[in-house]
């Protein structure tokens, strides 16, 4: 009986997988075969939900939302769409905030979406103090429900930006929108929480507001840590200068374009 039940599974599956490459090679023809493999090997076969799945892959919903989980440096993000996807280059940040900025004893995380940096680094650095903060009441459900993976927790809450915070801290770092409404995106970015990927003033709206805001909330010898986009460090040097900021660092990603900014306090 087991052997005939694993036969049939085994069959089911074949059949689930060939439906599946066929669906995803009609929507996006040879273009992101890596897509496809990502999402046959996180998928738990025979799948239940499997029309379910094929309608995600037709409306051409990213595979971390299909899958509901993500790799992020060195841990699994439970995501949905209230949340941005972790990408690889904000890796840079936690490992620079890792390597460089470890004697910072209380640490604050602005948008923390899915609680990926604020996690990663609460595992890294077992006698900090690290909160994080997020507007959406559903991310922060959601990086509750992932901070089950770190011995040190974070303590999430939700804040829009600095509105709920009332303590002073260390490092300030965050990932905010930064794309301006005016950009033409890829596509797939439209299946991604909007008010985490837009912001007002060519994109720098937010990050100003967190440079303006950071002054009031950091400790002698603070420094603030930024994701920026493309183009976008000039405008923020000028910025950190003007709020006090006494020196100031840019760091590149991997296409070696300037992606971070800190200014030390």
């Amino acid at each position: 009986k087991a052997m005939l039940r694993n036969y049939l599974k085994s069959k089911t599956n074949d059949s689930q997988i060939t439906l599946l490459q066929d669906t995803w090679h009609s929507v996006y023809q040879n273009t992101y075969d890596e897509g496809l493999k990502f999402l046959i090997k996180g998928l738990d076969f025979p799948l239940d939900n499997f029309d379910d799945v094929l309608g995600k892959i037709q409306k051409k919903i990213p595979i971390q939302y299909i899958l509901k989980k993500w790799s992020f440096y060195q841990g699994e993000y439970f995501l949905n769409e209230n949340v941005l996807i972790p990408r690889p280059e904000t890796e840079i940040l936690v490992d620079y905030v890792i390597s460089k900025l470890n004697d910072k004893k209380r640490i604050l995380d602005l948008g923390t979406g899915s609680g990926c940096i604020a996690i990663e680094l609460s595992k890294k650095l077992p006698t900090a103090r690290i909160s994080a903060v997020d507007i959406s009441i559903e991310a922060i459900e959601l990086a509750k429900k992932n901070n089950f993976q770190t011995e040190n927790p974070v303590k999430f809450f939700t804040s829009n930006w600095f509105t709920d915070i009332n303590e002073k801290f260390d490092l300030i770092i965050s990932n905010p929108p930064y794309i301006s409404k005016d950009s033409n995106l890829d596509e797939s970015l439209k299946f991604e929480p909007q008010i985490a990927l837009y912001s007002k003033n060519n994109g720098l709206a937010d990050l100003s507001k967190i440079i303006i805001g950071s002054r009031k909330y950091l400790n002698e010898n603070g420094a603030l840590m930024l994701e920026h986009g493309i183009g976008q460090e000039d405008y923020l040097q000028q910025k950190m200068i003007k709020e006090g900021f006494k020196k100031i660092e840019l760091i590149k990603d991997f296409k070696d374009i300037n992606r971070f900014i800190i200014g030390y306090g």
